[in-house]
């Protein structure tokens, strides 16, 4: 994504501009928690009761790194790095539930700069929440699958996994 400019990103149908990501890992934990605080209580006002809990799960995961003391024992003891991918994941899905279960609010937008300020530091940042809603297309549309395994043949598959 570009910063300063008007960009279209994943989560809005119009140009959302952030301010520029923190230049430290540090930073952009604090200012994520903020920003996510923030549209919780307003995805909250508007009852958007999914995105506020995506928001407050995600919030839950990095909230611990207070301070540089935290961040550090958080960063070398800890596997840190996979839990701001969780909570930028979950911060991501709860944008796009505010985007459409509190449309008027500002809850989308300060979730969406959230995981902008998240993405210079999520170790897989190209892995992105599916909404819900497209599991639910039917097989009609959907032609071109292969058919699932029938069971017995499924089972040879277990040991696998």
């Amino acid at each position: 994504m570009t910063r300063g400019a008007f960009v279209l990103t994943s989560f809005t149908p119009y140009a959302l501009e952030c301010p520029p990501a923190p230049t430290y890992e540090l930073q952009a934990l604090v200012k994520a928690t903020e920003k996510a605080n923030d549209a919780i209580v307003l995805a909250q006002d508007m009852g958007a009761e999914k995105a506020a809990r995506l928001a407050k799960r995600a919030v839950d995961r990095i909230s611990q790194v207070k301070g540089w003391f935290t961040y550090y024992v958080y960063r070398v003891y800890t596997d840190l790095q996979d839990d701001i991918h969780q909570a930028r994941f979950d911060m991501e899905q709860a944008a796009q539930s505010a985007y459409s279960e509190a449309s008027g609010s500002q809850a989308g937008n300060l979730l969406s700069c959230a995981v902008d300020d998240l993405l210079p530091y999520d170790p897989m940042p190209n892995i992105h929440p599916m909404d819900h809603r497209l599991s639910c297309i039917p097989l009609i549309l959907t032609p071109g699958l292969p058919k699932p395994l029938p069971k017995s043949r499924r089972s040879d598959f277990t040991g696998f996994l």
